[in-house]
């Protein structure tokens, strides 16, 4: 557990609390609609007929939320045909699949990495835009992590004999922090984007930069 308070920078921290409704939506939108786009991508490489997703054609939160709701059906059914598995829901707390329990050890790996580096740039992982404010809860770092999600998603379905066996997912899971792959136009291991994204959401908070979260390539959904 991290001892948030002593890291917190009070600056950067602030501009987190009282950014505008329309910044905030901005941010909560490219986040989530970007965690969409990389789903969207990792089913077409299972299924190369499969459309591709419409434009989005305004920036309203509420309709983002709608969409990632409806879409979380669509992939997560196809997700579990691309796995071989008579999987029908997520589940997301006391997982008793294999496949599901491979996911949330996965995910855990990236709450962490994202919840330290929150911490070292200077933000509370509990504040969040996206999600609410709950006790106990990294609201921050919920939010950052979905468009990574997919990196979790890709290692399961690469090592799908193996998610019976949490000693050996430990170490795939360790091997993807270590995966290089494209983010601004350059390769970096996964741990290194981790890091630039928070630092690219800091740096938008000011309103200078447009923010930039993490965009699965092509290249990189190979499976």
């Amino acid at each position: 557990m991290i001892p948030r308070c002593r890291y917190v920078n009070p600056t950067a921290q602030a501009k987190v609390c009282r950014l505008p409704e329309r910044k905030a939506t901005q941010l909560a939108s490219d986040l989530l609609w970007t965690k969409i786009e990389n789903q969207h991508l990792m089913l077409r490489v299972f299924d190369p007929l499969l459309g591709p997703l419409p434009k989005l054609k305004d920036n309203s939160f509420a309709r983002i939320l709608r969409l990632e709701a409806k879409y979380a059906r669509f992939f997560w059914a196809r997700y579990f045909k691309a796995a071989s598995t008579d999987l029908f829901a997520r589940e997301k707390r006391r997982a008793e699949h294999p496949l599901n329990a491979a996911l949330n050890y996965g995910y855990g790996f990236l709450y962490h990495a994202l919840e330290w580096q929150c911490a070292a740039s200077g933000l509370e992982p509990g504040v969040g835009i996206v999600h609410k404010l709950r006790r106990s809860r990294p609201s921050l770092v919920c939010d950052l992590v979905e468009p990574f999600r997919c990196c979790v998603e890709l290692t399961v379905i690469r090592h799908l004999d193996e998610m019976h066996d949490k000693k050996k997912m430990a170490g795939r899971y360790a091997e993807m922090m270590e995966e290089t792959l494209t983010y601004r136009g350059h390769r970096f291991r996964l741990r290194s984007i981790i890091r630039l994204v928070v630092e690219s959401f800091v740096q938008a908070l000011d309103g200078k930069k447009a923010f930039e979260p993490f965009a699965l390539q092509p290249r990189d959904a190979c499976v």
